[in-house]
């Protein structure tokens, strides 16, 4: 049975796809406890903000025991407000066969209601929020701080959103404003340009130049994001995951023991698919020099970067919160602590700043090649 009246033809015209209407896109729906917001596809979200903060021996945050359907984006936002640093978790349900109970909570009563998902994503954030150090300050966003951490999240500073007293619809509130063009490779945003940077290694190992790049953003007043997305695995379900090897099966077909290291038995406190993205809103006029710029210095530091492209909508929608289904990168790797991708504080990093890899002036061009004020 159709619907089309006697004599009206079918057209293709009607699954249209509107560039302008990013609101169908996003997957923000309504405000529904003071620090959670629920999702068109019933995953909630919380936000904690953190000060950046030395670890101390012997010292660490524990993270509950998380398992598919739960998603971690560490992220700093870097504007005219100065630096922001964020741990949001976001829970996608899995649903029993009648599909009126969550099964994948945390802890022993691990199904409930949806209903009950709020609640229990708040006493998670407060768990998590509490084992912090004291100088960390962490703390659960609320309400309007929400709607900020998420219009920063879009907009890079911007657009300013503020919370109706009813927060329903936050997919349209959020985006009414927000022009963006997806028409091409490139997300454009007015005179803008998102320039999407993909770092394949944990943050650890490539701090030092990610700090260098963020400084001289930050310097020459453009805004930026660097988010982690971790989408969590349980022990059994990473090996499960790891052992299934036709995911693997057209990966490193001329390099053996590249599939090999890559399949090799993981070792870890927790486990998921990592993405590792640095997102700039710089000017469309100074793209051109600000990619040689980063080409420059990763040539120096002799370190792995992507400057996306053709994936760059992928990988710009994977860094924003809830869209955990977007720019997922294989294989599943392991991580000791949280610490190893929480912001530290830089009061014990200045000397090692002053000696980072630069591009000489004199010699490589900085001038050109370094982002224009």
């Amino acid at each position: 049975m159709n619907d089309l009246a006697p004599g009206e033809r079918a057209s293709w015209k009607e699954y249209r796809l509107d560039n302008k209407g990013i609101w169908d896109w996003v997957a923000w729906e309504a405000l529904t406890h003071e620090s959670v917001l629920r999702n068109k596809d019933d995953s909630v979200l919380g936000v904690i903000r953190y000060k950046p903060f030395v670890q101390q021996k012997g010292e660490k945050i524990d993270l509950p025991a998380f398992s598919k359907g739960w998603v971690m984006n560490i992220e700093e936002q870097h504007g005219e407000a100065g630096e922001a640093c964020f741990l949001t978790l976001t829970w996608n349900p899995f649903l029993n066969l009648k599909g009126d109970r969550v099964e994948n909570a945390l802890g022993e009563n691990s199904s409930m209601t949806i209903e009950a998902m709020e609640q229990h994503m708040f006493s998670v954030l407060d768990t998590l929020a509490s084992r912090f150090p004291p100088e960390a300050e962490a703390r659960i966003l609320k309400y309007q701080e929400i709607i900020d951490y998420l219009a920063f999240s879009l907009a890079h500073g911007r657009l300013y959103v503020e919370m109706p007293a009813v927060p329903v619809d936050l997919d349209s509130l959020l985006t009414q404003d927000f022009s963006a063009d997806f028409s091409k490779n490139l997300i454009t945003f007015g005179e803008e340009t998102f320039l999407v940077l993909t770092l394949p290694a944990f943050l650890g190992c490539m701090e030092e130049t990610l700090r260098r790049i963020i400084e001289d953003m930050t310097h020459t007043g453009i805004p930026c994001r660097h988010v982690q997305r971790v989408l969590f695995f349980g022990e059994k379900e990473a090996r499960k995951e790891m052992e299934r090897r036709d995911r693997m099966g057209l990966w490193c077909n001329s390099r053996k023991y590249i599939k090999e290291l890559i399949a090799s038995p993981l070792h870890g406190n927790f486990h998921g698919y990592y993405n590792n993205t640095l997102v700039a809103l710089v000017k469309t006029a100074d793209y051109g020099k600000i990619v040689r710029y980063l080409r420059q210095l990763f040539y120096e530091t002799q370190e792995f970067y992507i400057i996306e492209n053709f994936n760059a909508k992928q990988r710009w929608w994977g860094t924003i919160p809830a869209h955990f289904r977007a720019g997922i990168a294989a294989p599943i790797c392991a991580f000791q602590s949280v610490e190893e991708l929480l912001r530290a504080s830089g009061k014990d990093k200045e000397e090692e700043m002053e000696t980072l890899i630069s591009v000489d002036e004199d010699e490589q061009g900085r001038e050109e090649d370094h982002v224009s004020a």
